[in-house]
């Protein structure tokens, strides 16, 4: 289970706290999702768009922690057979 944190300086004092982190950036039709995950908490916002100062800043703190940037997922049992278009 996620706990998912509303605010994002609530999210980075949570994370400041956690050796390792992961996020994702979805493009969608209404604007930019992002997705960032420290431990069981994770941070979920959309922007209208790209330049967002607050996404901007979500970018900038995950690249200075060294998360891993995640550009999709596949059920377990898909992952050899799944296209390389994931």
């Amino acid at each position: 289970m996620v706990e998912i944190v509303e605010q994002w300086a609530d999210f980075e004092f949570v994370a400041d706290r956690h050796r390792y982190g992961a996020y994702q950036v979805i493009d969608m039709v209404d604007g930019v999702e992002v997705r960032v995950l420290v431990g069981r908490y994770g941070y979920v916002n959309t922007f209208e768009r790209e330049g967002d100062p607050l996404l901007e800043r979500i970018l900038a703190y995950c690249r200075a922690r060294g998360f891993i940037k995640l550009r999709g997922s596949v059920p377990d049992h898909l992952f050899f057979k799944a296209p390389k278009e994931i």
